[in-house]
């Protein structure tokens, strides 16, 4: 009998969206740090004509080569793709993102955009050839046309074999545009591996792109699609990210989680939850709470996001609180808490009259 293996769980990542707010990611944001390896492996590998990988391509883009007063040739680094790259390249890694490292898959992102243009200087759909447009029986080549992407034309080709000894392989008709006006139109390998945005477009890369891989990560958090929880183990201190607020947080909780707010009123009114003195029980109010899963409607989770002003948001569909002591008793005022037993002894002795206060002298 054949034992039926165990559908494999998917990993859960975890994410510090602000300062004491450590969250666990639902299952279908994607692992930037796992997709890029393969990429890596991906663009590792030998294409069919191209003449070197495209990792050894994006090694050198981004690079000039410059002479120095010696006339000494050197390499100078103007912005290397490559770079971007390992920024990002952590990201999610260890089953985590924390803000920093999507900062970085943004500024991946943000770079690839502005350089999917055809003015840009290092994307390889705009390097610019002269090729053949037509030459003589002799050999002698009377008009060049610009070609962008790559040079290995047909006509390149026939010119090279017939006239210089010259076995030069075509390259695909996607990987080179001629004429003015071809920038940003090839779609060669190393485009593909960077910058395509359709699956249409990846005719020889056999892989999502770069700017396909980052928009997978960051849309799962821009659109707010990502959904989150924090755990009883790291609950929210609503105050960390700003100690001065600790007089206005219990306030601000009260009034803007509805959700919260019902929650509490029902224990302030509840005698279990209030001293023989007449005083609320914080904290017993206090265990409760970080006990408690708080639930959290749509516009409660944008408030709270709000309030910490976090880069990335996220569908935060529940949360444990921990409030002080001292805040819950203000949480308590202001839901309009009054100690009874204490106003009563007030009124017993009051000693408003001056007679009353005479008597007593005496």
């Amino acid at each position: 009998m054949v034992k039926r293996k165990k559908p494999l769980k998917k990993k859960k990542f975890t994410m510090e969206l602000a300062p004491g707010l450590e969250v666990e990611l639902g299952e279908d944001v994607p692992n930037f740090s796992t997709m890029l390896e393969g990429w890596t492996s991906e663009a590792g590998k030998s294409i069919p004509k191209m003449p070197q990988t495209i990792l050894e391509f994006i090694g050198g883009m981004g690079v000039k080569s410059r002479k120095n007063s010696k006339g000494e040739t050197q390499e100078v680094k103007t912005g290397s793709t490559q770079e971007y790259i390992d920024k990002a390249s952590t990201a999610g890694s260890e089953d985590a993102y924390t803000t920093k490292q999507l900062t970085a898959v943004k500024e991946l992102k943000d770079y690839l955009v502005e350089n999917n243009t055809p003015d840009s200087k290092i994307n390889p759909q705009n390097i610019k050839f002269k090729s053949i447009r037509s030459y003589n029986k002799k050999g002698k080549v009377l008009q060049d046309v610009p070609v962008f992407g790559d040079y290995r034309t047909p006509k390149y080709v026939k010119y090279q074999r017939r006239h210089k000894d010259r076995s030069v392989e075509e390259a695909p008709k996607h990987w080179y545009v001629i004429g003015e006006g071809g920038a940003g139109k090839a779609k060669v390998p190393v485009w593909q591996a960077l910058f395509a945005e359709e699956k249409g477009d990846l005719l020889d890369f056999k892989y999502p792109s770069l700017l396909m891989m980052c928009n997978l990560v960051l849309e799962s958090f821009e659109t707010g699609d990502a959904k989150a929880y924090n755990t009883r183990n790291n609950p929210f201190n609503l105050t960390i990210k700003n100690p001065k607020m600790r007089g206005e947080a219990a306030k601000w909780v009260y009034e803007n989680l509805p959700t919260f707010k019902n929650w509490f009123d029902s224990r302030i009114k509840n005698p279990s939850y209030i001293y023989r003195t007449g005083n609320v029980n914080a904290k017993k109010l206090q265990k409760e709470i970080l006990n408690t899963k708080l639930p959290l409607k749509d516009d409660e989770s944008k408030k709270v996001q709000e309030w910490l002003q976090t880069d990335f948001k996220v569908d935060l569909e529940e949360v444990y609180l921990k409030i002080s002591v001292r805040q819950i008793n203000n949480m308590a005022e202001i839901a309009g808490f009054k100690n009874t037993k204490l106003e009563k002894s007030a009124k017993k002795q009051d000693f408003s009259d001056w007679r009353q206060i005479v008597k007593m002298v005496q």
